[in-house]
């Protein structure tokens, strides 16, 4: 079975739980240290533990499921190759490529994809009853997939002794509660994962630790046309607070004689600073779509304030709103060179604190310094800085 639904984790009362979440810690320490590629892409899988699945498995939404049973049977190092070999299939949305194809089949084509690239990354020790198959990496699942590998019922997956594949990881596209995606769900979590792709990619870059197989996936993923706001919005979004609040108590409770607060009747997020590089090549139709866009994101985000600063090797503007000011006009300013530096300099300097710092830019100006804030370049250019998350300009 994939993982489609779970109920209450059932776990094996002789297993030793305190062992096994040890060396789990210890396996995900060590990816971080040596694969960070592989290592910040698992410290965002959340684990359940559980019977239920005969070994380890993935759901579509991200969440990961493991058989302690199993699992302590490991060792840290295969721990280390299972993790990363779970993450990766929902980095690589295997889960939402399956479409109709017979899911143990799948599974093993997906199993031969990842595994390769484990091994040719030195990522852990393999795990000894997986699938393998030498220059699967340089192939993908849908080219290796093949109906005869199907074993038994469609929709039971391969387990540890058959050869198979490492588990139950990938079937139908549906939520942990079982019930069917639909197609705006499985949008966000294909622009979800390959956010946190490249989040990953970018780390273990900086450390000078990316592999090479790894590099032409992120490469592939920066290089599809996506529209740019599908990919901005979950950014976003993910930055809302959902507060509670004092001034209006819970209703609930008061009966009661207990005073809780409730929760805020919208949840805002903080301060956003969209930062408009006045070099930047952006057709009025496209900029057009710009507002459009950012306004329709902004107001789903509610934010405390929006700061709009113009900036070409100087800053040359700066306006501010509320959420009741929304939706905003951002001006088109024709500028000169481009400098990236001299805006965050002026974030600091004004004390903007922001959530989050979304840069329009064509991209060529020097990224070579460091900020504390998160920063999402929207570039009609050069991919190439140095810091923060970078999105295509492209409708």
């Amino acid at each position: 079975m994939s993982v489609l639904t779970m109920q209450a984790p059932l776990v094996d009362p002789t297993v030793d739980m305190v062992s096994l979440l040890a060396n789990v810690s210890k396996a995900k320490s060590l990816l971080v240290l040596d694969r960070p590629f592989y290592g910040m892409a698992v410290s965002k899988r959340p684990i359940i533990y559980t019977d239920t699945v005969p070994t380890a498995a993935m759901s579509a939404t991200g969440q990961m499921y493991m058989n302690p049973a199993w699992c302590s049977k490991l060792t840290v190092r295969n721990l280390m190759f299972l993790l990363a070999h779970e993450a990766l299939h929902y980095m690589l949305c295997h889960s939402i490529r399956m479409g109709v194809r017979k899911h143990t089949a799948w599974n093993i084509a997906c199993d031969k994809v990842i595994n390769d690239l484990l091994v040719n990354d030195k990522v852990g020790d393999p795990i000894p009853d997986g699938v393998y198959m030498e220059g699967a990496r340089d192939l993908s699942a849908e080219q290796l997939y093949n109906e005869d590998d199907e074993d038994g019922e469609d929709g039971e997956g391969p387990g540890p002794g058959r050869r198979r594949g490492i588990g139950n990881d990938v079937g139908p596209p549906v939520g942990d509660d079982g019930a069917a995606l639909d197609d705006t769900e499985i949008r966000e979590i294909e622009t979800q994962a390959k956010i946190e792709t490249i989040q990953s990619a970018k780390a273990a870059k900086a450390a000078g630790k990316l592999p090479g197989s790894i590099e032409r996936i992120v490469d592939e993923l920066v290089n599809v046309t996506t529209p740019w706001f599908s990919i901005l919005e979950p950014f976003m979004v993910g930055k809302i607070k959902d507060d509670i609040t004092w001034n209006r108590l819970n209703k609930r409770f008061i009966s009661q004689g207990v005073h809780l607060p409730s929760r805020s009747t919208k949840p805002t997020m903080g301060v956003a600073v969209l930062v408009i590089d006045s070099s930047c090549s952006v057709s009025e139709e496209e900029f057009a779509s710009y507002n459009a866009h950012i306004n329709r994101i902004l107001e789903t985000c509610n934010p405390e304030m929006v700061h709009v600063i113009y900036c070409d090797t100087n800053v040359t503007g700066h306006d501010e709103y509320t959420a009741d000011d929304l939706p905003i006009n951002i001006r088109t300013v024709a500028g000169g060179g481009t400098r990236f530096k001299p805006a965050f300099d002026y974030i600091d300097d004004q004390d903007l604190e922001p959530e989050v710092v979304v840069y329009l830019t064509d991209g060529y100006g020097d990224s070579n310094f460091t900020t504390p804030h998160e920063t999402i370049w929207l570039t009609t250019g050069s991919t190439e800085l140095a810091f923060g998350t970078v999105i295509k300009f492209e409708e």
